[in-house]
């Protein structure tokens, strides 16, 4: 048990009290330990964490499959995918490219091969070759076969060509390598396709909650409204009398509520016709007065202010609440981190 509760608890005390006081207190020991060596252990970590992540994954996809539960032909996607991550990233590079000697003497014969596979201009590629005794390829190719018919025209112009491949680690940025392939057309394209859907839940989650119930889901509905038609063209369109007479109609719905009169409400919607009809009748009707009715100046006062304010007011709670969090595990209290 003191292997299991005591240590764990003091490694999290000591570690904790020294990343605080790094904060606080003005000491190039403190700083570096939590600019740099606490860094370095959270990576450390955070390594063993995928690797066991990784671990776990497969293993739950593998029952899944074997034990065919609901759904399991999309495990034997992951597995696949998985691992053909791990051979792009680990196994299989994939980034031989042509290294050519001898260039000075064999540019006009060389420059046509190299712009072909670069895809450029023989105008474009001649530069590069002027005063170049060596030159490197810069089209990357997954198999060595493929580099063939380059190789033997390079060959055959009398240079000398050799093909070459990436340092490991290198090949993961390296343009037209497998991994870079594996990001470009299946990673990238799945992940803007999951995004794509976020916007269909929204709408949806945004269908459930602009649903007036109360004084708040109508807030909710007039500002969601109000920005939606403030940040497209149509809103700067609409003009500010119009939005002054809803104003008005809304008014009248508000005293029929309240007094439930007829004359009430009769009174309030005709005095505030009026009275808008006259105002905008001396100004001229101009589309953007008054300002705070129209639209698009109406949105971004609600972006700034109330929705700035909210934004604080819950990074406020979100620092309170870390701070407690922090506290409690740095004390012992919080025993969630070891499984308790």
């Amino acid at each position: 048990m003191f292997w299991k509760r005591q240590v764990p608890i003091a490694i999290v005390f000591i570690t904790g009290i020294l990343t605080l006081f790094g904060w606080f207190v003005d000491s190039p020991r403190f700083e570096s330990f939590v600019n740099d060596d606490a860094t370095q252990w959270y990576d450390i970590i955070a390594s063993f964490a995928i690797i066991l992540g990784a671990l776990n994954l497969l293993k739950l996809q593998f029952l899944k499959i074997v034990k065919q539960k609901k759904d399991w032909q999309y495990s034997i996607l992951a597995v696949v995918g998985f691992f053909f991550a791990i051979t792009a990233g680990f196994f299989w590079k994939g980034a031989n490219y042509i290294h050519i000697n001898n260039v000075t003497a064999n540019v006009s014969t060389v420059a046509p091969v190299i712009a072909e596979m670069e895809q450029k201009t023989i105008e474009q590629v001649l530069p590069l070759l002027e005063g170049a005794d060596t030159y490197d390829v810069g089209h990357i190719f997954i198999i060595k076969g493929s580099a063939k018919k380059y190789f033997d025209e390079l060959t055959a112009s009398g240079v000398n060509a050799e093909m070459k491949e990436k340092s490991w680690g290198e090949h993961l940025l390296e343009e037209g390598t497998v991994f870079n392939w594996l990001f470009k057309y299946l990673f990238t394209p799945m992940s803007a396709t999951m995004f794509a859907l976020l916007a269909f839940f929204v709408a949806s989650a945004s269908y459930r909650a602009f649903r007036i119930r109360n004084f708040e889901a109508t807030l909710l509905l007039l500002s969601g409204i109000i920005i939606m038609l403030g940040r497209v063209p149509l809103g700067s369109s609409i003009s500010a009398w119009f939005i002054a007479y809803i104003i008005v109609l809304s008014a009248g719905m508000g005293a029929n509520i309240i007094w439930k009169n007829r004359m009430t409400t009769f009174a309030v919607v005709t005095g505030g016709i009026l009275l808008v009809t006259i105002l905008g009748w001396v100004s001229g009707w101009p589309v953007d007065k008054p300002g705070f009715l129209y639209l698009p100046v109406l949105q971004e006062w609600i972006y700034t202010v109330p929705n700035i304010a909210g934004a604080r007011a819950i990074m406020i709670g979100i620092a309170l609440g870390m701070i407690g969090t922090s506290l409690r595990i740095i004390l012992g209290i919080e025993k969630s981190f070891m499984g308790e």
